[in-house]
């Protein structure tokens, strides 16, 4: 099984853009597939996860990150957790 990465991300929110800039390049190099999910169209998904706040960051349906920023390190190791 792969990795997902989904991340909750709005157009109007600064920190949402560089979580989202992150999660893209730690994907890419770690090999995972990535999600965005849009807070108006995705709404039935965050409800399912939970989410109260952006950005975050649900790896494999597990929320690793909710309302912070998390470094590059902290994203690939969020990702390794989950690796088989």
């Amino acid at each position: 099984m792969g990795i997902l990465v989904e991340v909750l991300e709005s157009n109007f929110c600064p920190k949402c853009a560089v979580v989202k800039e992150r999660v893209l390049k730690v994907a890419e190099e770690l090999n995972a597939e990535v999600k965005l999910l849009d807070p108006i169209k995705d709404t039935d998904r965050i409800v399912e996860l939970g989410l109260l706040t952006s950005p975050a960051v649900v790896i494999n349906g597990k929320i690793k990150f909710a309302g912070v920023v998390p470094s590059e390190e902290e994203i690939k190791r969020a990702i390794r957790e989950e690796l088989p």
